[in-house]
């Protein structure tokens, strides 16, 4: 959910970045064009296609960054790191739309370069100076809250350290329950001690305050009951802390697996529901995966075709039998599917598998062995070039698997998992992902590559699934990895 910040900033930023982005097209215009005469003339309507797939590219762009970090909190070379990468996919995303519509501007190279590259300064110098304005007069652009404290000295430092690094806020005072009232009037991290345990619920009572935030000891729940409900009844917004999930933070979650834990509040049965998952991922980040899925898919059966009848006549003259080999693999939380692939391997590959399983050279559930004899000549060349995968993007297509994920298991490894395997299962498989390329020939593990997964999961985002595509390219052309 959104606060106030979140979703004012993401206004902020959006005006700042199309103002940057029409005073960067406006600049190239008026210096390759204007002075050097390096933009030929185009007609109003190439102009207005040109500008319009530049605004598309834009938005699209726009939707894949994440905009509620706060920007107060980055630094100048973040926002560098950030307008770059930026600006790098909105112009291939624009060239790319030109290119589909066979616009004439497309000629245009030096158009199609410099707006890109003078963007990228623009818009580092425009989220400094929304950084720096907010800081200095965010109250001017918004009515600041004011918000008030109650907590104890063990608990009051990391606590007021994150609040104010919400420009949307004001912090006016912080009650420490167990100060004398000699210490009343001390300052800390900045902000004034203005009441204890005898005095903060008559300072809450006349002091101008919009929020409220409590951390206090569990022993003290129960006692602060009554004070809750008066602060309720003031109008006030009440921010408290649950010690319980904490503790079941603690321990049921290690730091690894509560990277992504969510946590949403809600009644069912007449009675308040905790909801805490370890993957959240946002409606945007969902859409944005299944269109890069759905596009890759398609792009990838397309390009299958002709490399999948290339190939077809040596397999089936080698060893008879369907050329395309299906498997019961499991998928996202245990659902199963059946992946396809080319056939590497002879007919009776599976019944000799029980025959070899003394040879597995990986320590775990998965089997692996080097010189395979249940693999024919054929399928060792489209093992080692990743051939042998196209027709998972047929998978992809139906949306049993994905571009980029984890490693589908087999039926056989599935039912073997212990508890924490099945947590590489919370997103969908896919054709390649941080396993298949950090070299999976030399994992002998299968712990490890359960923790790649869990790393992969913990850390996704939309640029992961970029990065990994490219390094999927990179390890097919030199086939480091695969055997």
């Amino acid at each position: 959910m959104l606060g106030k910040r979140e979703k004012l900033q993401y206004i902020y930023v959006l005006i700042m970045n199309m103002l940057s982005l029409a005073v960067s097209v406006l600049l190239v215009w008026l210096v390759l064009g204007g002075v050097f005469n390096l933009i030929v003339p185009y007609s109003w309507r190439d102009w207005g296609l040109t500008l319009s797939s530049l605004y598309l590219a834009f938005v699209a762009t726009f939707l894949c960054f994440d905009q509620n970090e706060n920007i107060v909190n980055r630094s100048m070379w973040e926002e560098l790191r950030r307008s770059l990468l930026y600006n790098i996919l909105m112009g291939a995303l624009y060239a790319s739309i030109m290119l589909v519509l066979k616009a004439r501007m497309l000629e245009s190279r030096y158009f199609a370069l410099a707006v890109p590259l003078v963007n990228v300064v623009m818009m580092t110098l425009s989220h400094i100076f929304l950084r720096e304005m907010l800081k200095a007069a965010g109250d001017k652009l918004v009515p600041k809250r004011m918000v008030g404290v109650v907590t104890t000295c063990s608990r009051v430092h990391p606590l007021l350290q994150d609040l104010q690094n919400d420009w949307t806020q004001q912090i006016c005072g912080v009650a420490l329950l167990e100060v004398s009232q000699q210490e009343i009037g001390m300052v800390v991290e900045g902000v004034s001690v203005t009441a204890n345990y005898s005095s903060f619920m008559n300072w809450i009572r006349r002091a101008a305050l919009d929020e409220i935030y409590i951390d206090i000891p569990i022993d003290r729940g129960e006692a602060f009951l009554p004070y809750l409900e008066e602060m309720e009844s003031m109008g006030l917004t009440v921010h408290f802390r649950l010690p319980l999930i904490d503790r079941i933070e603690q321990q049921c979650c290690s730091e690894m697996s509560s990277v992504r834990l969510s946590r949403i509040m809600e009644r069912c049965g007449g009675i308040n529901m905790l909801t805490m998952g370890t993957l959240e991922l946002k409606l945007r980040d969902r859409m944005l995966k299944r269109l890069m899925d759905i596009t890759g898919g398609l792009v990838g059966c397309i390009i299958s075709i002709p490399v999948i009848a290339l190939v077809a006549i040596p397999l089936k003259l080698e060893s008879p039998g369907p050329l395309i080999f299906k498997q019961k693999r499991v998928g996202l939380n245990g659902r199963y599917f059946y992946i396809r692939k080319l056939r590497s391997m002879y007919m009776d590959a599976e019944q000799r598998k029980k025959e070899l399983q003394e040879q597995n050279e990986m320590d775990g559930l998965m089997f692996k062995m080097k010189d395979d004899p249940r693999i024919t000549k054929v399928g060792k060349f489209i093992r080692k070039t990743s051939i042998d995968e196209l027709p998972q993007f047929w998978n992809v297509l139906r949306g049993e698997m994905s571009l980029v994920g984890t490693r589908p298991p087999t039926v056989d490894e599935y039912v073997q998992y212990q508890s924490h395997h099945k947590r590489r299962l919370s997103m969908k498989p896919g054709i390649t992902g941080l396993w298949q390329v950090s070299g999976r020939s030399s994992i002998e593990n299968f712990e490890d590559v359960v923790a790649l997964d869990i790393q992969y999961i913990d850390n996704w985002s939309i640029w992961l699934d970029i990065q990994l595509l490219f390094r999927t390219i990179g390890v097919v052309f030199t086939g480091r990895g695969a055997e």
